[in-house]
């Protein structure tokens, strides 16, 4: 009818992937909630990291808690393994790299030392997660998958030095993998514990002459 106005079309939330996903601002608002989690574990730890302390950091009402990540532990999980993979990315992009093995290793493990400096703080949370884990169904699931994909990743490219003559034959790629990431939790479990005893440059530099020095042993 003249000199009504129509009134604007109803926004719904929508199913994707098997989930309620939010309007048009979603994006922004999980970021929000992601970066407010993330700050909270700082700040917090893992366990006074609250649905209400997470709120009240990211600027939201409690509610798009469960609407955006169905639960506070959902939304947590999510918050750790983003902040792990961001640890790891830098390292592993230089990886993927096509230049001279030898100087890809030491470009990664450059990599790995400047964030073992930037995470030293978030250490803490992310040894208490992996304690967590096996009593939380959700970060175990999360944590397991981080796990596998960077055993894979690291095994992918031990195999590909092994093939090139980078590295000798004896070199198991996948019990090396599991080697490198066991030593890289005990090694984050030891900074946090005596962190004047962990010194990043020394660490990654025996790292290296150790690696370097496999490839000469078949000859020996």
């Amino acid at each position: 009818m003249n000199g009504q106005s129509k009134s604007k079309p109803r926004i719904s939330p929508r199913w994707k992937g098997g989930r309620l996903q939010a309007p048009q601002d979603a994006p922004s608002t999980e970021a929000r909630l992601l970066a407010g989690t993330t700050e909270c574990l700082r700040r917090y730890g893992l366990k006074g990291t609250t649905s209400r302390a997470i709120v009240a950091a990211s600027g939201v009402n409690l509610g798009a808690i469960t609407y955006h990540f169905g639960s506070k532990d959902e939304l947590v999980a999510r918050a750790l393994l983003e902040t792990v993979r961001g640890w790891l990315s830098p390292a592993m992009a230089v990886l993927k790299q096509d230049m001279d093995p030898a100087e890809r290793l030491v470009a990664a493990v450059a990599e790995l030392q400047r964030t073992f400096t930037d995470a030293r703080e978030m250490l803490p949370v992310y040894l208490e997660a992996l304690v967590s884990a096996s009593r939380n169904d959700t970060l175990k699931r999360g944590v397991e998958e981080l796990f596998t994909e960077v055993r894979r990743f690291l095994s992918a490219q031990l195999r590909e030095q092994r093939v090139a003559g980078t590295l000798p034959e004896w070199v198991d790629p996948d019990a090396f993998a599991m080697l490198l990431v066991a030593t890289a939790d005990g090694i984050g479990l030891h900074a946090a514990l005596e962190p004047d005893a962990v010194q990043p440059d020394a660490l990654a530099s025996q790292a290296v002459q150790l690696l370097l020095a496999s490839r000469g042993s078949e000859a020996n």
